[in-house]
């Protein structure tokens, strides 16, 4: 098999999330009783390059989702395959390497902001990252 990029992402990321890779203080964070210290915890997650927000959080009940990526897609929930996505909300799906998180979900520990982003119209990847990480979008 040849190592394209995407490839190489899709292991290291199973890898990851596969080996119990999340740093015990985020486990830690999300399973901590509510209101330990008298303070709600937020751990955002802020992904840096090449995470596919469409296909981590899957819009399986977006019928142009399919339309759009023939060959990317994510399976829809129900199908007896490992590689459908996990049903979070009838319209939205964990994709099956996340299943770790799926548990923090149904508890009510984890949300997902879908299409969050910056304000600026950079057209520069690495300026928007910039934005992004120093929340100053345009500076």
């Amino acid at each position: 098999m040849t190592m394209t990029r995407r490839v190489f992402l899709k292991g290291g990321a199973a890898a990851v999330v596969g080996l119990g890779a999340v740093p015990r203080f985020l486990v830690r964070a999300a399973f901590a009783a509510p209101g330990t210290a008298g303070n709600k915890i937020l751990v955002a997650i802020f992904q840096r390059g090449a995470a596919d927000g469409l296909n981590m959080v899957v819009p399986y009940g977006e019928r142009q989702y399919y339309a759009m990526r023939p060959s990317l897609a994510i399976q829809p929930p129900g199908r007896s395959t490992a590689a459908a996505a996990l049903d979070l909300d009838g319209f939205f799906g964990l994709h099956p390497s996340l299943s770790p998180f799926k548990p923090l979900y149904d508890v009510g520990r984890l949300a997902v902001i879908q299409a969050v982003g910056s304000p600026d119209s950079s057209r520069s990847h690495f300026d928007a990252q910039d934005f992004m990480e120093s929340a100053t979008p345009g500076v």
